[in-house]
């Protein structure tokens, strides 16, 4: 159940807020439509929420079911309490970076101008957001962990290479030199 309650907070905090707080700064909801991006973008954009919902159909299983009925290894009871870290240290990475970038915080790719965002966590890391959710996603394979868990955080952290990638030339396309120089200076995760 704790779990189930966690990711509740994770989707509240890092979905729910930011779209409220930009749509009150800026009349906007930052939750970009892929109807008009081109195939790959619209491809990963719905496998990405997919796999959300299966995130937390998977949690919610846990929570009815428990351990067996699921696949879930054996495991000793420190690395639970090591999942609960991970997820909520990836929490924290995605708010702190959520309220770093401002107005320019956007769940897709939107072709309205927005500032480039290099300071604060961005000196670090070009996508602590997502560097956060593998971290929060992390916990929840150490929480439950099994083939189906595994398999899924990989399959996860594939679609966020592809996301990633795609950002990276709409900002390039975006922001041109300052981008390049700033590709070229910070570390793509961490």
């Amino acid at each position: 159940m704790l779990l189930l309650l966690a990711l509740a907070l994770f989707a509240v905090l890092t979905f729910v807020w930011p779209a409220l707080r930009l749509k009150r700064r800026t009349g906007q909801w930052g939750l970009v439509s892929h109807r008009g991006a081109d195939p790959c973008q619209r491809l990963v954009g719905t496998l990405m929420g997919l796999w959300m919902l299966a995130v937390t159909a998977w949690s919610t299983a846990f929570a009815l079911l428990g351990r067996a009925p699921l696949g879930i290894w054996a495991a000793p009871s420190w690395l639970s309490r090591l999942g609960l870290g991970l997820l909520a240290a990836g929490l924290l990475l995605v708010v702190a970076a959520q309220a770093q970038m401002g107005a320019s915080w956007r769940i897709g790719i939107d072709d309205r101008p927005t500032p480039l965002v290099t300071g604060g966590i961005f000196r670090f890391s070009r996508n602590p957001i997502f560097a956060g959710m593998l971290l929060a996603l992390l916990g929840v394979v150490a929480i439950t962990p099994s083939a189906a868990s595994l398999v899924g955080w990989l399959a996860m952290a594939q679609l966020i290479f592809v996301q990633v990638r795609l950002e990276e030339q709409h900002l390039l396309r975006l922001h041109g030199d300052s981008y390049d120089q700033y590709l070229r200076r910070v570390r793509r995760f961490f």
